[in-house]
């Protein structure tokens, strides 16, 4: 145990927690992201993933190049290729080798037990050192029994926390979680499952589908809502309008933001 003392505090001057993604994500955070399935999450943070990777910028936002591990057990193999192909034609196509360097992507084999997931993260963690790391989904990932048990959540995040930490004190974690269905586009959303995966986070966003009448292109807008920020985050909604570039096999996806 250790006294903290208020004069301290109160005339540090040391700068305040750098950014990731200036606005949205900083540096050292626990972010849970939710949404309801098929709004979009994945598609969201495979691009945020791959703008990382490839040092550019997120959402126009100002946003540090850095490593990305990305654990996956949400999407089959059809759809992600699908995802990373449109992706990186909306991105510009950056460099492939370059890529290959700076974004890994972990599908757990069926031979790795729940028990040992948390220390086989970890260890990748620590070899690849990522500034970012994105779970896609928590409740398969981690081989969560029951998703609303308080006590299997509280813990589940702890473990995560210490994945996280693996990886470096600044690494940013992400955790996709579902949230409970609602046809209300305007209704307040919250996560599926124990309080303990908003408790336990440093930052909770929603992932929600905008109003108004269904595109006919097949994407969908969408909206980033802050609903837990503690010093640093995203404070105000952010609303997201992909469209697509190229023609046939060269089409490809980009996110706008819109003010």
């Amino acid at each position: 145990m250790q006294e903290i003392k208020l004069g301290d505090i109160l005339t540090n001057t040391d700068p305040d927690p750098d950014y990731l993604v200036e606005s949205l994500f900083y540096r050292g955070q626990v972010v849970v992201m939710a949404g309801e399935p098929g709004v979009g999450k994945s598609f969201l943070q495979y691009t945020l993933a791959m703008s990382l990777a490839a040092g550019l910028n997120f959402l126009g936002l100002p946003s540090h190049k850095t490593k990305v591990l990305y654990f996956d057990e949400e999407n089959a193999k059809p759809d992600l290729q699908q995802y990373l192909r449109q992706i990186w034609r909306g991105l510009g196509k950056p460099e492939i080798k370059n890529l290959e360097e700076y974004l890994h992507i972990q599908h757990f084999a069926l031979d790795v037990q729940a028990k040992d997931r948390y220390k086989y993260m970890a260890k990748v963690a620590a070899t690849i050192q990522p500034g970012l790391i994105v779970v896609d989904t928590v409740t398969p990932v981690c081989a969560i029994e029951d998703e609303n048990h308080n006590g299997e959540a509280s813990k589940a995040m702890r473990s995560l926390r210490r994945v996280k930490e693996s990886a470096g004190q600044d690494a940013v974690m992400i955790l996709l979680k579902h949230a409970k269905f609602s046809h209300d586009t305007t209704e307040k959303q919250t996560i599926r499952g124990a309080k303990s995966w908003l408790g336990e986070a440093d930052c909770v966003i929603y992932h929600k589908l905008a109003q108004g009448r269904a595109r006919t292109d097949g994407l969908r807008d969408c909206r980033l809502l802050p609903d837990k920020v503690r010093a640093y985050g995203l404070r105000t909604e952010l609303k997201i309008v992909p469209s697509w570039i190229g023609e046939g096999m060269e089409r490809g996806v980009i996110l706008n933001p819109r003010n």
